[in-house]
């Protein structure tokens, strides 16, 4: 069964097992995926709200691009599960001759990437919540302003996590410039982490 069609109590036990997957890659997705979540719940309870008509068509928007990394987040969940997969099935490949070897560490090598890319695009797609999160909660419906806020720190969380994961990947990738570009993207992304969470904190007062 798909990682993200099961019961909460499912996947939580699941993660919990002694099965690798789904494992912390999946979570960081899932997290990205409520941190969405909550920022998408603000818009559609600011929607029709008496005193927030001026700010209606940025929540419309909100609202769309909330639901749409929401929807890819879950994606990439399942997709963590089945990078790991492919991984483990690149190290049963055979080695017995030189022209298997060749191909299994072609194989190995590709996999880490695969399994680079996928938290990576995870934490892509988590950094894109802060902005979210900060106009659910300064425009948003101020009932709900917390809700906004931990938007943002679950962001935070997926944004770690995630990156968490690709650089352990990145650990056993040969491509010296794969390596380094995607470090450097993920350096540039978490410079501002703790700036961008503690301004929107900020803004319960």
């Amino acid at each position: 069964m798909n990682l993200v069609e099961q019961r909460v109590i499912d996947f939580v036990a699941a993660t919990a097992s002694k099965e690798p997957t789904p494992g912390g890659g999946a979570i960081a997705a899932l997290t990205g995926a409520t941190g969405a979540a909550l920022a998408e719940m603000v818009a559609n309870l600011t929607f029709g709200k008496k005193g927030y008509e001026e700010v209606q068509s940025e929540m419309e928007e909100l609202q769309t691009k909330a639901e749409a990394i929401r929807n890819r987040m879950l994606e990439l969940s399942q997709a963590d599960a089945d990078v790991f997969n492919i991984f483990m099935n690149a190290l049963g490949l055979p080695k017995n001759t030189d022209e298997e070897k060749i191909a299994r560490t072609a194989a190995i090598q590709q996999a880490y990437k695969d399994a680079a890319m996928v938290p990576f695009e995870i934490g892509e797609l988590a950094y894109q919540i802060f902005e979210l999160a900060e106009l659910a909660s300064s425009k948003g419906n101020q009932n709900l302003i917390t809700d906004g806020i931990i938007a943002a720190i679950n962001a935070r969380a997926a944004v770690k996590a995630a990156f968490l994961n690709v650089r352990i990947n990145l650990s056993g990738i040969k491509d010296e410039a794969f390596v380094a570009n995607v470090t450097a993207k993920m350096n540039a992304i978490e410079q501002d982490l703790d700036t961008k969470e503690a301004a929107i904190i900020s803004l319960y007062k």
